[in-house]
């Protein structure tokens, strides 16, 4: 009989197999394409499952072969950890339904969905990943298979960009696994609550190996989650990557760094411990020139996917900035915001993707009438773009209202203002590509949709954004659990 206390293992150990599998059956490519959404669907249910029991039972703990901490590995299933999961599961599920219908773009399909598979693993592992070392771990796994899921387009482009960020990403990697060594020579552990316990008696007598080490996470953990101005890679990685992929990278890949930073920062080393270093006021200054440098970047581009790629930039500088303010309402809004983006980022970039492959245009001064030709699909990209600026009634619009509240709540007025000003940016460079699609001359005419099965992504991740536009109250309770928890 199943027991739910083995579903965090099941759900990473289900996708690993699933991706150990599929490349096997690559001749028979239904049966690959079935295991692939299977696997998806299976671990969507698992979570949901997860997320219902964290609620109800609070965090669930599973030790990995029976061996306790801190000697063993352990997978720490709390309120933070279920909702990304949720999240991860949720928005992959889509990602995995549209890489199997979408229009073909890469050679090998059957491998490709193994690298998705494993990077969708290694996400997993490392939001539930109870120890230090294992979340490292499950960083290096994700982001080597991150780089296979820009490189395997085989374009000279997409291997330029994904070079490019292997390169980077390797030196994240060793700021991330020094700051790991600095932490285990002041504390003796790896878990992360053993390690919290330590530090509250040991960071007085180490300040500066402490403060060291966030430094280097920081560095290390601000290049992969593409913080300004860590994020050269992402612009042309996400640009050049297949859509299915950019998806991926952008709603959930650069994510799932900052819940490790945030889980190593904030809920292994401690808020009191956060408050008395200036980590707090580097991240305010960066996730502020985030938020207006990749704007201003976004203005001036031409090509769409390198548009979306700069918003990416700017909204994880949102994610950053409701976490650096510490106000209760700021960090909700971040956590709002995790789903948030995934969501519309997610559907902009799968319709995107669209349009390019049914019309062979990837510049905004080429779309003159295509919204004529494509309205469902540019019917999509219009709400995503609506919530993208923050209009009321979008989703958008829930996460910048409590980021903004968040940032009154901190006597931090200006953060506020920074916050309007972005929306009235994101209009800028949003409006212009909704403008020309719908007027204008029609410079294509034999355009016109693609499939019902590409499109329903498209249609889920839209109702998706008016829903939680308008009933934000369903996920409320796990938001609030998750920023009290951070808080702590």
């Amino acid at each position: 009989m199943f027991s739910l206390s083995h579903a965090p293992i099941l759900m990473v150990v289900t996708l690993l197999t699933a991706g150990f599998i599929v490349p096997l059956v690559r001749k028979h490519l239904l049966v690959a394409k079935a295991l692939f959404l299977g696997a998806g669907l299976l671990v969507t249910i698992l979570s949901f499952l997860v997320a219902g029991n964290v609620l109800e039972n609070g965090t669930m703990v599973y030790n990995v072969g029976g061996w306790a901490a801190p000697h063993g590995i352990v997978l720490v299933v709390d309120a933070f950890a279920a909702y990304v999961s949720l999240v991860i599961s949720v928005i992959s599920l889509v990602i995995f339904w549209f890489a199997v219908f979408a229009p073909r773009e890469v050679k090998y399909e059957a491998g490709y969905y193994a690298l998705i598979l494993l990077l969708t693993a290694a996400m997993h592992g490392i939001v539930m990943a109870g120890d230090i070392f294992n979340l490292f771990v499950f960083v290096e796994i994700s982001s080597l298979a991150a780089v296979a899921i820009i490189a395997v387009k085989g374009t000279k482009e997409s291997v330029e960009a994904s070079f490019r960020y292997l390169i980077l990403s390797a030196l994240g990697s060793g700021g991330l696994l020094f700051s790991i060594a600095l932490l285990f020579m002041v504390t003796g552990h790896l878990n992360m609550d053993f390690m919290r316990q330590t530090l509250a008696v040991t960071a007085g007598q180490y300040p500066l190996n402490v403060l060291t080490a966030l430094a280097f996470m920081v560095v290390g953990l601000g290049v992969k989650s593409a913080l300004f101005p860590l994020h050269i890679w992402l612009p042309d990685a996400h640009a050049n990557a297949p859509t299915a992929s950019s998806a991926l990278l952008s709603g959930l890949v650069v994510k799932v760094y900052i819940v490790a930073f945030i889980r190593i920062a904030y809920m292994t080393l401690g808020m009191e411990l956060f408050y008395l270093l200036p980590i707090r006021q580097i991240l305010l200054v960066m996730a502020s020139l985030a938020i207006v440098a990749g704007s201003v970047f976004a203005i001036v581009q031409d090509n769409i996917k390198r548009l979306l790629a700069f918003s990416t930039v700017v909204q994880v500088g949102y994610i950053f900035l409701g976490f650096s303010l510490l106000s209760a309402r700021a960090v909700e809004g971040a956590v709002w915001h995790i789903l948030i983006h995934a969501i519309m980022k997610t559907l902009l970039f799968l319709a995107v993707g669209v349009v390019i492959h049914q019309s062979g245009y990837k510049k905004i001064s080429q779309l003159h009438g295509l919204g004529r030709r494509m309205p469902l699909t540019f019917a999509c990209i219009t709400l995503g773009a609506l919530s993208m600026v923050g209009i009321p009634g979008t989703a958008g619009f829930i996460s910048k209202l409590y980021l903004a509240l968040g940032a009154l709540d901190a006597g931090q007025a200006i953060f506020a203002g920074l916050i309007l000003l972005s929306s009235l940016l994101s209009a800028v460079y949003y409006f212009p590509l909704i403008i020309t699609a719908y007027f204008g001359h029609d410079a294509s005419p034999t355009v016109s949709e693609p499939s019902i099965a590409v499109q329903l992504p498209l249609v889920v991740l839209s109702l998706a954004v008016l829903f939680y536009g308008l009933m934000p109250s369903v996920l409320l309770p796990l938001v609030r659990q998750t920023a009290a928890l951070i808080m702590r």
